[in-house]
């Protein structure tokens, strides 16, 4: 730690008064290291890093690491020195980089971030003290995908998507034909009904651990309306998994379902007629799922602070992440969004984003981890009918604050 705190220490000198990626010139002889996970986001960088080897001189490698994993590598690698200079994440594992030391403070482009990045992104790198944590790249949240060819103008309601069900006697459970489908027992898809009447995991945007609303009125009633749903999807959470989702949807057996842009390319690979929107109202009340922001960050181990930092900025440009759009298709969340109209106009642009204006960014705090399996376990019993949701609910949250207790 006294590594680390010292390398901060020296970035701090280096760079505390630079703002811009302009005011600052890389260190002699530097070369980086940047870790993403495989497919078109590594496209992207690799694109990054041979504009930014032409204006800078400096040499950009890449090693294929699972976003979700570069913390937990990072925390290995890092102090041996083979870990990355630079690494991509989902922004709730900023926590853990940040309480383990292993991510560094932008030093530059924090108002640059505060100025051309929408709210939910600048909320997502910023730690409860204020300090900017990462770039941002991409914002993310889920949104109900419609088969066109059955719902022409998608679904304003839940209750309208019922009354359409029954009129149509489309959901057969025994062909497994569903008018609705969603990851049951995945939290991170229950958040949408958990929070959609006042219910939260963390308090204080997500940064309070002793703040825990998920068993609150709120969260008891929000869950109490998902059950209603019961009659037009799965009876078994263990029916369900994003493959076999995927599939019945491509198939036209699943008429609309919970799923974000990721699943995007995938189904315009089946040629079927579909469409997004956000999601719909269930008993009046407006669904609020978790929306995520997809982050550079700079480790603390970096030979080359000055040069990894500018990397970071020039990759988190909008000339770059318009690229990152054209090669990923993932939105980048810049304040001025809607004035890019090669980007706006796209047809699933607006739902996402409308979505993520009307969501909770998931939780950076370590934490956070505590929470996936007693949750999950939580619905998979409410939707089973073993427990009461607030039984339910009451047991999960002892459970995570049970383990906050036994970490102090």
């Amino acid at each position: 730690m006294k590594k680390i705190l010292a390398k901060l220490a020296l970035g701090i000198t280096l760079t505390s008064s630079l703002v811009y990626g302009e005011n600052i010139v890389p260190e002699d002889g530097a070369k980086l290291k940047v870790w993403e996970s495989e497919g078109p986001e590594l496209k992207w960088l690799e694109y990054v890093g041979k504009e930014f080897d032409k204006k800078y001189g400096v040499k950009v490698d890449f090693e294929t690491v699972a976003m979700t994993d570069t913390i937990s590598r990072l925390e290995q690698d890092g102090p041996v020195g083979t870990g990355a200079d630079i690494v991509v994440m989902p922004h709730d594992r900023l926590g853990s980089g940040i309480t383990s030391g292993v991510i560094m403070p932008n030093y530059i482009s924090g108002e640059r971030i505060n100025q051309e990045f929408l709210p939910t992104a600048k909320n997502a790198v910023t730690w409860s003290d204020g300090q900017v944590y990462g770039f941002p790249l991409a914002i993310e949240t889920y949104v109900m995908f419609y088969n066109k060819d059955l719902l022409p103008n998608g679904v304003t309601s839940f209750e309208n998507l019922k009354a359409w069900d029954k009129e149509n006697s489309f959901t057969n459970k025994k062909l497994n034909k569903f008018a609705f489908v969603w990851e049951v027992v995945n939290l991170y898809y229950g958040q949408a009904f958990l929070g959609s009447q006042g219910g939260y995991l963390i308090g204080n945007r997500g940064t309070d651990k002793n703040d825990i609303g998920g068993n609150n009125e709120g969260a008891v009633n929000g869950i109490k309306d998902m059950l209603t749903l019961k009659e037009m999807s799965v009876d078994n959470p263990a029916d369900v998994n994003y493959d076999s989702m995927m599939g019945l949807f491509r198939e036209g057996k699943i008429a609309t379902m919970l799923n974000g842009p990721w699943a995007i390319e995938g189904v315009r690979k089946s040629n079927l007629n579909f469409g997004i929107q956000k999601l719909p109202t269930l008993n009046g009340k407006q669904l609020n799922p978790f929306s995520g922001v997809r982050t550079l960050a700079v480790s603390s181990y970096t030979q080359y602070p000055k040069a990894a930092q500018l990397f970071a900025d020039f990759a988190s440009s909008e000339e770059m992440l318009k690229k990152r759009f054209e090669i990923t298709k993932q939105i980048p969340p810049l304040a001025k969004i809607n004035e890019l109209k090669e980007i706006s106009e796209n047809e699933y642009v607006s739902p996402i984003l409308e979505q993520a204006m009307d969501s909770t960014p998931m939780p950076s705090i370590i934490e956070m981890g505590l929470f996936w399996d007693p949750f999950s376990s939580a619905l998979n019993d409410v939707y089973l009918e073993k427990a009461q949701p607030k039984e339910a609910l009451d047991k999960a949250v002892k459970i995570v604050k049970d383990q906050i207790d036994s970490q102090k």
